[in-house]
């Protein structure tokens, strides 16, 4: 396959979501998938969407690492130098991170999870490469709901068939 596909499972319960994350993992080690990005999504209580990636780097984090990188680099130019480096630093690692934001969209994951119901989650992986049969293997044993794919249409029914199906 050479675009990457994309599909979102919802679950009742988060635990599940981070459960078949878990399971997507060890079709990576077994190179039965290529993932590029994965993410779950959950809607609490309040009804507050969060989202728990697995790659990007948050804007903070970046900040944080060019603090640091230019603080130590502004050691070079004294006390001043330091502040000067660290701010600087801070303000290019925070720009970095918020350019760096690759994979699954942020704002599509959020829109999709405002139609989550109150305590559900959805767990979205970014393929770009994937054994279908392992991978309908895995859904069988999980209790959710395909949600989104971009996925070809005969592959995203049998996802759809597969998910909740007893092994």
């Amino acid at each position: 396959m050479t675009d990457s596909t994309l599909i979102a499972i919802k679950f009742d319960e988060p635990l599940y979501a981070q459960e078949m994350l878990l399971a997507f993992a060890r079709l990576v080690k077994r190179d039965s998938v290529g993932m590029e990005d994965a993410a779950i999504v959950t809607k609490d209580e309040d009804g507050k969407i969060r989202l728990r990636q697995t790659r990007d780097v948050m804007p903070g984090q970046g900040a944080a690492s060019g603090g640091w990188v230019g603080a130590l680099v502004g050691i070079i130019g004294g006390p001043v130098g330091m502040i000067a480096g660290g701010a600087l630093g801070a303000a290019a690692g925070g720009l970095f991170a918020k350019l760096r934001d690759v994979g699954i969209d942020d704002d599509q994951m959020r829109e999709m999870g405002e139609q989550l119901g109150k305590g559900e989650a959805a767990l979205f992986v970014l393929m770009d490469s994937y054994d279908v049969t392992a991978v309908v293997l895995e859904l069988r044993r999980f209790p959710g709901v395909l949600f989104h794919s971009n996925a070809d249409e005969a592959i995203e029914q049998r996802f759809r068939e597969e998910l909740g199906a007893a092994v």
